[in-house]
């Protein structure tokens, strides 16, 4: 029983900031879309406590769709293996 060959996955280079990450583009997309909404702001901790400044400048956010050509993956690995993360 063979399976049929899966469809490679778009992927994009996504910056958020100083952070640049690659990622399915469709998702990529998404958050992209919903960054557009978001402040840049820094964390301070005033005499009563942890507060949160905005910060004046705009939030760089940048999405590029990336060609497979593009992509080099460590120790020769083909493709990125999903992460799983706990969300604090």
């Amino acid at each position: 029983m063979s399976r049929a060959p899966t469809k490679p996955v778009q992927m994009a280079f996504l910056t958020i900031g100083y952070v640049h990450v690659l990622m399915p583009a469709d998702k990529a997309m998404k958050v992209a879309e919903l960054m557009q909404q978001a402040v840049p702001a820094e964390r301070d901790w005033a005499g009563n406590g942890e507060v949160y400044v905005v910060k004046e400048e705009d939030l760089n956010v940048e999405f590029k769709l990336a060609r497979p050509n593009q992509i080099r993956m460590p120790h020769g690995e083909p493709a990125p293996a999903p992460r799983q993360r706990l969300l604090r």
